[in-house]
């Protein structure tokens, strides 16, 4: 899938576009069962595929274990704090704007928030889960 036949060249060829967390066992090109899917885009042809997150790792170089720790956070109970990681991903991918994006790294440590807060946070955590995009262009 990569315009490359050189394995060190083709893997550069690709970045993380989304990441899924499955109940049901999916499999990995690699052959691996895998709950954690990572979606990763070829920039050169526009080819799409998913691996698995220790091959995601090991191909393109991303370690992606506080992103899904994240996500399991809040998909658990979407109260809950996102990862850094995870803020940062969504971010690129635009399912956040760039206050909500300020406001999840600021309260992102925090335990005690006020209603309001509590319901943004809500809000903004329902969106990541849905991976519903709010902002274009974002690379």
């Amino acid at each position: 899938m990569s315009e490359s036949s050189t394995f060190h060249v083709a893997k550069t060829e690709w970045k993380l576009v989304g990441v899924e967390l499955h109940d049901d066992w999916d499999n990995c090109p690699c052959g691996k069962e895998i709950k954690e899917i990572c979606f990763i885009e070829n920039q050169r042809n526009g080819n799409r595929t998913h691996v698995g997150n220790v091959c995601v790792d090991q191909f393109i170089g991303i370690e992606t274990g506080n992103l899904f720790a994240g996500l399991k956070r809040i998909v658990i109970d979407e109260r809950a704090n996102a990862s850094e990681d995870l803020i940062e991903h969504v971010f690129r991918l635009g399912y956040i704007f760039e206050n909500e994006y300020k406001f999840l790294m600021d309260t992102r440590r925090k335990r005690n928030l006020s209603d309001k807060q509590v319901g943004w946070k809500i809000k903004i955590n329902r969106r990541i889960i849905n991976k519903t995009v709010v902002r274009q262009n974002c690379k």
